[in-house]
C-alpha cells in the first residue's frame, strides 16, 4: 500500500492525480501545513519539509517530479501517464521540469507576494508577475501548434502544469485568460475523471 502525505496545495495534488490516472490504491496522511511538516516525524520523512511525499513499500519519495516519475517507472507499464516512446518519454520530462523550476516557482512567489498582510511589496509583485507573464506566453506557444497534451501523449507533464494553472484560471488572472489555447488546454485537463478526483484530496 503506497501512503500519500499532502495538503490541501497544487504539488500535493499533482502525486494525487498521478496515483489517480494509475487506479493505484493508496492512503492519504493530511497535513494542514499550520506546523505539522516541521515535526520530526515528517521531517524524518522529507528534510525539506514539503508535501507530497509517498511512502511506497518502504521506499520514501519526495519532490513531486520525482513522485511522478517514479510511479510511472514502476507502474504504468501501458504508458498511460509516461509514453514508452524514448522521444516523448523525454519531452514529458522536459516539461515537467520545466514546470518545477519555472512555473511553479513563478506562480507560487506571485501567490506569496498578493497574500502578504499589510504593505504589500509592489516591486516584487511586478516582477513575479512578468515572469509568470512571460512563462504563460511560452506554454502558449507550446500549445499554439494544435497538439492536445505537452508532450504529444498525455503525461506526467500535464499532471505537473494542471494543479498550478487551474487555480490561475480560477483567479482570472489576466495573462492567463488572455492565451487561448492555454485556457483550452486546462479545460481539456479538468475534464479528466481521474483529474476531478485527484484534485479532491485530501478531503
Amino acid at each position: 500500500m503506497i501512503t500519500l502525505y499532502t495538503a490541501s496545495a497544487p504539488n500535493g495534488r499533482k502525486a494525487s492525480i498521478a496515483l489517480e490516472e494509475l487506479g493505484l490504491e493508496y492512503r492519504v496522511e493530511a497535513l494542514t501545513l499550520d506546523g505539522a511538516q516541521f515535526e520530526p516525524e515528517f521531517l524524518a520523512l522529507n528534510p525539506n519539509n514539503k508535501i507530497p511525499v509517498i511512502d511506497d513499500d518502504g521506499q520514501v519519495i519526495w519532490e513531486s517530479g520525482a513522485i511522478l516519475l517514479h510511479l510511472a517507472e514502476r507502474y504504468d507499464g501501458d504508458g498511460r501517464i509516461l509514453s514508452k516512446d524514448a522521444r516523448e518519454r523525454m519531452l514529458a520530462i522536459q516539461y515537467s521540469f520545466f514546470q518545477a523550476a519555472n512555473l511553479g516557482p513563478a506562480l507560487g512567489r506571485l501567490g506569496q507576494a498578493l497574500r502578504k498582510e499589510g504593505e504589500k511589496n509592489q516591486e516584487m509583485i511586478e516582477i513575479f508577475s512578468k515572469e509568470a507573464t512571460r512563462l504563460l506566453g511560452a506554454l502558449e506557444s507550446i500549445l499554439g501548434d494544435g497538439r492536445a497534451f505537452l508532450a504529444g501523449p498525455y503525461s506526467i507533464a500535464d499532471i505537473m502544469h494542471y494543479p498550478w494553472l487551474s487555480i490561475v484560471q480560477n483567479l482570472k488572472f489576466p495573462a492567463l485568460m488572455e492565451r487561448e489555447h492555454v485556457v483550452a488546454w486546462i479545460d481539456r485537463i479538468g475534464e479528466r475523471p481521474a483529474v476531478q478526483r485527484g484534485m479532491a484530496v485530501p478531503k
